[in-house]
Formats: structure tokens, C-alpha cells, sequence
């Protein structure tokens, strides 16, 4: 069964993508960092009922919409002077930091990757690689450890369960209120 897409420009929302799923089982709402608005439809439903569907949410819709700006304007904001290192510098200053928190922490991993990611600040392997965005340079320097400490501690627990976030208060008090501060710089536009 081929995923039937339908494209629409709506005037004051913009671009709204109808996708058909057979896996879906309600209608679901969705906008990326972009602001394009997805409408996933259930295999039992109909592009005319995602479309009242759509139209009953237009509030929720442009308050996400108005998140979004003042989410990419912030991150804007806050990285306009980040051009200051090249790639390599960028690379050495990240790698140094690694190391330096991996020793006063006692938390070792195998190999460390530093690489320009679209989706994520970081990940760590089952092998205990770790690979950390270049784009970690841009962020305020508490951001950016943070980011490497989390991606430590998953060298020991390698899920986002409580445990996981339990070990991370060894490390900063409130871990999830860094978190959501990390939330705020949008990773597509740095």
C-alpha cells in the first residue's frame, strides 16, 4: 500500500503535510522545528476529518508556532558569535573537555567521535563510543558539559530511566531543569 501524502499551503499556518498511516490508529498532530504542520491520518479515517481535526486545533497550533520562533529566535541569538574556532579547534577544545570531565569524574568510555549532527548534541554507543556534535562549541560552556556528562553517564546506564537520571543528580543537582534549558537552542539552525 503506497503512504498517500497530501500537501496543502494554508494561509496564516503554512505548510501542512496529510500523510495516511496504516500503523496509526488516531488522528495525530505534529510540527517540526521548521513550522511544517504534519496530520498523520489512520488508515480508517479521511483527509476530510483530518482536515476538522486540523481546523479544531488551529489554537494549539499557533501557540506552537509562536514557540518555535521564540525557540530558533533564542537559538540565533545566542550563537551569533560562536564562529570564533575552526572545525579542528572546535574538535581539540570538545575532545579536551571529554577527557578532562571522563578523568575528574572516574566515568571511562572506549573511543570518542566528534562529528556535525543534524538530531542530536550526543549519543554513546553499547561499546562505549561516544560521539558528540561539533555544534556543542556553540553552547554556553555549563550546556556543553552537561551535555558530555550525560553522554559519560550512559557509558554506565544506557537508558533515560529513573536510575539513569538518579546517577545524573550525582552530577548536578537538577539534572532535567539543565535539560530543558538545553531544550531552548534549536540543533538545526546552529
Amino acid at each position: 500500500m503506497k503512504t498517500e501524502v497530501k500537501l496543502i499551503f494554508h494561509p496564516t499556518l503554512g505548510k501542512i503535510h496529510f500523510r495516511k498511516s496504516r500503523k496509526a490508529k488516531y488522528l495525530r498532530l505534529s510540527i517540526d522545528s521548521s513550522k511544517i504542520i504534519n496530520v498523520t491520518i489512520p488508515r480508517n479515517s479521511t483527509i476530510r476529518n483530518a482536515e476538522k481535526f486540523l481546523q479544531s486545533k488551529t489554537d494549539w497550533i499557533r501557540k506552537h508556532l509562536i514557540r518555535i520562533d521564540q525557540r530558533n529566535n533564542f537559538t540565533l541569538q545566542n550563537t551569533l558569535n560562536s564562529n570564533l574556532y575552526n572545525k579542528e579547534e572546535a574538535k581539540k577544545i570538545i575532545r579536551d573537555r571529554l577527557n578532562e570531565l571522563s578523568i575528574i569524574h572516574g566515568l571511562s568510555f572506549n573511543r570518542s567521535f566528534i562529528r556535525s549532527q543534524k538530531t542530536r548534541w550526543g549519543s554513546c554507543s553499547a561499546k562505549n563510543n561516544i560521539n558528540l556534535n561539533i555544534k556543542l562549541i556553540k553552547l554556553p560552556e555549563d550546556l556543553r558539559d552537561y551535555v558530555i556528562i550525560h553522554e559519560l553517564v550512559h557509558t554506565k546506564i544506557k537508558n533515560h530511566s529513573q536510575i539513569f537520571w538518579k546517577e545524573m543528580t550525582k552530577y548536578y543537582s537538577d539534572p532535567k531543569v539543565i535539560d530543558k534549558k538545553l531544550r531552548k537552542y534549536n540543533l538545526k539552525l546552529m
